[in-house]
């Protein structure tokens, strides 16, 4: 995985070849952590059982898709995957603007600062329904504050917002009720570019952050084919000035199988000569055959201090994307607008179950 810092590197990339996927990536929890949220914007859609069966011959452009799920306590209150059709993904690299849809975000930079400006406008056969409007603002991060290169590497991670201070509004018709929130909270955001299949380089991949009072502890493992591993893990400044620490030792512990066969472990330790952290993947918000995410708590020892915090923590096993066993149950949750929606996604009551 190459990973960069810089802000400049955040654009969209036409050229990638068939089965290349690009994706800009929010999630937030507010300051009282009732609310969480993940949006995710899709350019070649890396889930879509459409994209995997189109073969060599597809085309990213032809498989936008955005995600978006909202958690009121740890729970699922709105879910949405829509994959669009060819055509409805739109960048501007002059303002840093994207479209998929009725949804959209924007980037603005001043005074060293980055803003995103996310707005959000669905509503689903099931009438379950969001409107939202949010900002995401942080300091610009330095150039060289994580930076690792590969000449043969082929996906590729641009952290641009460790932390973020998030504000806005929400309004949902949910799984349990109507929402208006005033949404205030800290966030995350980052862009990834791959330029063949997941499946193809990884055999399973973990990455998640987590807001403390000074600082944001980032994470990623990844098992590779190859049987390497690239296990990384940074302590941040909250200004997002300068990495405080990088874990040199990273564990993976208590492998859990949920009811669809997916092994994953549901405790990581970090541990650096400043820091020692364990981090707890102990309430699942996503639970499917190729992918989890969770609310996770991490408690970290740091200058004499105990520090805990909670934050969004995901797993995911590439080559089960491809098990077509499974892509029944991907049907009954992705919604392809180009065809009519499947029975499950026009009922409130059986939708909801498969979230």
């Amino acid at each position: 995985m190459n990973i960069s810092t810089k802000l400049e590197e955040e654009h969209f990339d036409p050229d990638k070849p068939s089965q290349g996927y690009e994706w800009w990536y929010f999630d937030t929890i507010s300051l009282d952590k009732t609310w969480s949220l993940v949006v995710i914007f899709f350019q070649g859609n890396p889930f879509s059982p459409e994209y995997i069966k189109a073969g060599p011959e597809a085309n990213p452009d032809q498989y936008p898709a955005i995600s978006i799920s909202i958690y009121k306590n740890g729970k699922p209150e709105y879910y949405s995957f829509l994959e669009y059709q060819e055509g409805r993904f739109h960048w501007d690299e002059e303002d840093g603007s994207c479209s998929i849809g009725s949804n959209f975000f924007k980037r603005s930079i001043r005074d060293g600062k980055v803003e995103y400006e996310l707005l959000l406008a669905q509503t689903l056969d099931s009438n379950h329904s969001i409107n939202a409007k949010l900002k995401f603002t942080s300091s610009i991060l330095a150039d060289d504050l994580i930076d690792h290169e590969s000449e043969d590497e082929k996906h590729f991670w641009n952290l641009i917002q460790p932390h973020s201070q998030v504000n806005g509004s929400i309004s949902i018709k949910g799984k349990s009720n109507d929402f208006n929130i005033l949404f205030i909270g800290t966030g995350y955001h980052d862009h990834n570019t791959g330029y063949e299949p997941m499946k193809d380089s990884f055999k399973d991949w973990y990455w998640g952050r987590f807001h403390f009072s000074e600082s944001t502890l980032i994470y990623y493992v990844m098992n590779s084919l190859d049987g390497s591993e690239q296990y990384k893990a940074w302590l941040i400044s909250r200004e997002g000035d300068k990495v405080l620490t990088s874990f040199d030792e990273v564990k993976l512990n208590y492998f859990t199988k949920n009811r669809l066969g997916l092994s994953s472990a549901r405790k990581l330790e970090l541990k650096s000569r400043e820091v020692e952290a364990t981090i707890q993947l102990n309430s699942i918000m996503d639970n499917g055959p190729f992918y989890q995410r969770f609310l996770s708590e991490a408690v970290m020892q740091y200058k004499g201090n105990t520090m805990v915090a909670k934050g969004i923590s995901e797993y995911i096993k590439p080559d089960q994307i491809y098990e077509e066993k499974y892509w029944w149950m991907v049907r009954m949750r992705l919604r392809f607008l180009n065809q009519k929606p499947h029975w499950v996604q026009r009922s409130k009551m059986f939708y909801e179950w498969t979230w």
